[in-house]
């Protein structure tokens, strides 16, 4: 029977704040692809349609013009229903292949997926929504047995950024077969590479002499229109965005997305889009939004002193990260003047204007805030906006009115949980 997967945001979706504040988490990544294209990889022919806040569902449309969002049309297909939060698929596609019954399946009493046959859906109308579908299961109630699969969630964002190297290596290794070979690469004389044959180039990427590309411990993938600059050295595995630019520096074990300028020194860290990182300074081991700027010698601590267990502030709650390596977490269009230091662990919010050159002591930082530590006051929305508006047209992207509509709501704390499933 065809498959359609639907895939949906739960409760936990503020654990991964700030970078879920803008978009679902599973359209966040780890390696080379967004979360919730693998489930192509254990799923081909299925069709996947998106469940999701209702104050995302217009960018998430724009953004993601192929997949419908929050519309889920009757077709003769089964429905998986899948959380957003799935981090391995483990038994569940031979579970899904090999069930003649819907099901409901857990790890640990939370639902990884809900598979809903056909047959038992006579009474759905032809178009619905997600919730339409939540209204069904409460139905229902016990008449679907539950299932345990050894599939797995994330809970939290340094989980991720944990993921890096399996996933990475894992993105490169199932995209393989479309990797045919740079077309109009530029390679010039002076490039020192190590481990070559496990570096995978896309087209028009130009690397110049000087450049040191190190897939000894792990593949490198360079997307399309990428430059690597003199004296930049990649150690894999890594993932470099297309149409990015990685100047002089060290890049080792990370992710980068498409549109990113990259300088400095980067460890284990994930670059949404269109972030500006161009100077000197050091960003280990964190997740940042995109449109985020670094001024000049930013540098975030990673490892305390006593190496302890780092513990990071969400949402006014201390959580143990329950490892030593963690650095920032920083929202959508955040900015930080030249030699600004941000202390381990640090969760900044959307909008931020941070300046001072002065240690940031704070655990966790509200969206739209302006200032130093000690002296945070409100960013003014429209002032935030302006330069939002400034920076991205610097790049040729024009901010469309559902990105504007999601960061009023932001600044006003007017955002809503409405459209998440409660499976």
């Amino acid at each position: 029977m065809p498959l359609t997967i639907c895939i949906y945001e739960d409760s936990k979706f503020t654990n991964f704040l700030p970078l879920s504040q803008l978009r679902p988490a599973y359209t966040l990544r780890a390696g080379v692809v967004p979360f919730y294209m693998k489930c192509l990889h254990y799923f081909a022919d299925a069709d996947i349609v998106f469940a999701c806040r209702e104050q995302l569902a217009r960018w998430l449309a724009d953004t993601e013009k192929n997949h419908p969002v929050n519309i889920i049309k009757k077709r003769e297909t089964d429905i998986l229903f899948l959380n957003g939060r799935i981090r391995d698929y483990g038994d569940l596609p031979k579970l899904v292949g090999e069930s003649r019954i819907s099901t409901l399946y857990q790890n640990n009493g939370e639902t990884v997926g809900i598979l809903l046959k056909n047959d038992a859906l006579r009474d759905m109308p032809e178009v619905a929504t997600p919730l339409d579908y939540q209204q069904h299961l409460e139905k229902e109630g016990g008449n679907i047995p539950d299932f345990d699969t050894s599939a797995t969630l994330y809970n939290y964002l340094w989980e991720m950024m944990g993921d890096i190297d399996r996933e990475i290596r894992a993105d490169i290794e199932n995209l393989k077969d479309t990797l045919t070979g740079p077309h109009a690469a530029k390679v010039h004389d002076g490039v020192f590479w190590v481990a070559q044959d496990e570096v995978y180039l896309g087209n028009d990427v130009e690397i110049m002499p000087g450049a040191v590309i190190d897939a000894s411990s792990g593949p490198i993938y360079i997307g399309g229109n990428c430059r690597i600059e003199p004296h930049a050295a990649i150690y894999g595995p890594a993932y470099i965005g297309p149409n990015s630019v990685v100047v002089a520096g060290k890049i080792t074990a990370c992710s980068i997305g498409h549109t990113c300028r990259v300088g400095g020194e980067v460890e284990h860290s994930i670059f949404q889009s269109y972030v500006n990182k161009y100077h000197a300074g050091f960003i280990g081991h964190s997740y940042v939004g995109s449109w985020v700027n670094f001024g000049a010698m930013t540098t975030n601590s990673d490892l305390k002193n006593n190496y302890s267990n780092i513990k990071v502030t969400l949402n006014g709650v201390s959580v143990d990260t329950g490892s030593n390596k963690v650095g920032s977490f920083i929202g959508d269009h955040t900015k930080f003047g030249i030699g600004t230091l941000l202390t381990t662990g640090i969760n900044i919010g959307v909008c931020c204007n941070i300046f001072g050159g002065l240690l940031v002591s704070d655990r966790e930082i509200a969206p739209f805030s302006w200032g130093t530590t000690g002296s945070f006051v409100p960013h003014d929305f429209r002032k935030a906006l302006q330069t939002a508006e400034v920076v991205t047209r610097r790049r040729g992207y024009q901010m469309n009115n559902a990105e504007i509509a999601l960061l009023q709501a932001v600044a006003e704390s007017t955002t809503s949980d409405r459209g998440i499933l409660k499976l």
